[in-house]
């Protein structure tokens, strides 16, 4: 009796300190997980302001770009405009030469009958009114003869004035002409370029919102990305303190145990001593000692689940872990889990026993469900995507071999598959902690 009292006490006050070294150990990891949380929350902010100042940038360009588009729109009108009175203009300079040359056909052929009364003056240059007079056969011949000739120099000097006038008027109209046309033309050239100056404007403003664009998913991707973070480091903070509490409840009920085992073994103790006193009373010939209480050392043994994992879902490798070329984008990339290709709507099940951290559609991993095992004192996280339907919710509960889901193609997936990920530890953006979990799950 006195050995297994001692013994009892023994377990229990050894059991303290296992107790308390994985409290030291979960502690500690709740200490970086609330680190971790503070600087996502941290990056998020920075993040919110970077996409208000880009989304503001972008309605900017945005206005730009319409405010350039109305100015093409009115320089297109306005080109039109243009275009028309250059036609309009070309055609009247058209009709003006070819009036031009009817006229100067007329008046090469009044040229010529001007010619012919100039060579016949010249023959007759000597002849005197005197000579027309004295040849005249009467006096009404006379004044025929004379008023006959005055015609005839008042008709040639109205010929050779108005053959100088038409002329004139003809090369001022043609010359006005094309003086218009080559100022309607300049100024057609001038609003081409610049439309063609706005043209690449625009293009530039374009450029810079498809860029701006680009930037802004990006950040709400980034964005999203921050919120699920948030969501499983502060459910796996929830775990990890409720797991700090059962193990400060152990430890009040060890402490007590031992309390209870220490009182009950001074108690015994001292009923042993008793009676030895009274047994030494009763015999003086024989002296008796009363007999110590000694503690054996022994080992205690710490009973743990086990680290095994049970594969989530039957079906063959289709990508393994680690680099390769993603089958979306090409890109060269590390996998940070295993494919594991079978029919859809085939049952998914948890690994190991754990708590579900998060059970909804997630980016890139479609729909998902995150689950927080702690085994040895150790954190492990396992993730299930691309999940045709979700069996389970955030906070509950499961056991090894139990479904949490069904074998899909959502998110970015190429083809019905489960990813699967092993993280010793948390999960987080970038998965630094995933490990390949193909060893682990007996591929």
């Amino acid at each position: 009796m006195k050995r297994s009292l001692a013994l009892g006490l023994c377990v229990s006050l050894l059991a303290m300190p296992v107790m308390a070294t994985e409290k030291d150990t979960l502690k500690a990891r709740q200490d970086r997980l609330s680190n971790e949380l503070k600087e996502s929350k941290n990056a998020q902010a920075e993040t919110d302001a970077e996409l208000e100042v880009t989304e503001a940038e972008r309605d900017a360009v945005k206005t730009e770009i319409h405010v350039v588009d109305d100015r093409l729109n009115d320089l297109s009108e306005q080109i039109a405009i243009q275009q028309h009175e250059v036609d309009t203009a070309r055609g009247e300079l058209e009709t003006t030469r070819q009036q031009l040359s009817v006229q100067e056909k007329y008046l090469e052929d009044q040229k010529e009958l001007l010619n012919e009364r100039l060579r016949v003056l010249q023959v007759h240059e000597d002849t005197s009114y005197l000579q027309v007079i004295f040849e005249s056969r009467s006096f009404g011949d006379f004044v025929t003869r004379v008023m006959t000739a005055r015609t005839i120099a008042e008709q040639d000097r109205e010929l050779i004035h108005n053959y100088m006038s038409e002329m004139e008027r003809l090369e001022s109209l043609e010359s006005t002409q094309r003086t218009q046309l080559s100022f309607i033309k300049q100024k057609e050239r001038e609003l081409v370029i610049t439309k063609q100056d706005l043209d690449r404007t625009a293009e530039k403003k374009r450029d810079l919102l498809v860029e701006l664009n680009e930037q802004v998913e990006q950040l709400e991707l980034e964005k999203m990305t921050r919120s699920e973070e948030q969501a499983v480091m502060a459910e796996q903070n929830r775990i990890i303190s409720e797991q700090l509490e059962a193990i400060a409840i152990a430890e009040r009920e060890a402490a007590e145990a031992a309390e209870r085992a220490k009182q009950e073994a001074e108690k015994r103790v001292a009923e042993e001593r008793a009676r030895a006193e009274a047994e030494a009373r009763e015999s003086e010939s024989e002296v008796k000692e009363a007999p110590e209480v000694t503690v054996p050392p022994e080992t205690p043994t710490n009973v743990s689940t086990s680290n095994g994992f049970v594969r989530p879902v039957s079906g063959y490798v289709s990508s393994p872990f680690g680099p390769r070329n993603n089958p979306l984008t090409g890109v060269s990339e590390v996998h940070k889990g295993i494919d594991l290709v079978n029919a859809s709507g085939t049952p998914i099940v948890a690994s190991a026993p754990g708590v579900v951290i998060k059970a909804a559609p997630a980016t890139g991993y479609g729909n998902v469900v995150f689950v927080s095992h702690v085994m040895n004192g150790e954190v492990w996280t396992t993730v299930y995507a691309h999940l045709n339907a979700i069996t389970v919710g955030a906070g509950q509960q499961v056991a090894a071999g139990q479904t949490v889901g069904t074998l899909g193609n959502t998110g970015w997936s190429t083809g019905p598959h489960l990813h699967f990920e092993l993280h010793r530890g948390k999960w987080a953006p970038g998965q630094p902690n995933a490990i390949d979990p193909a060893p682990y799950i007996g591929y």
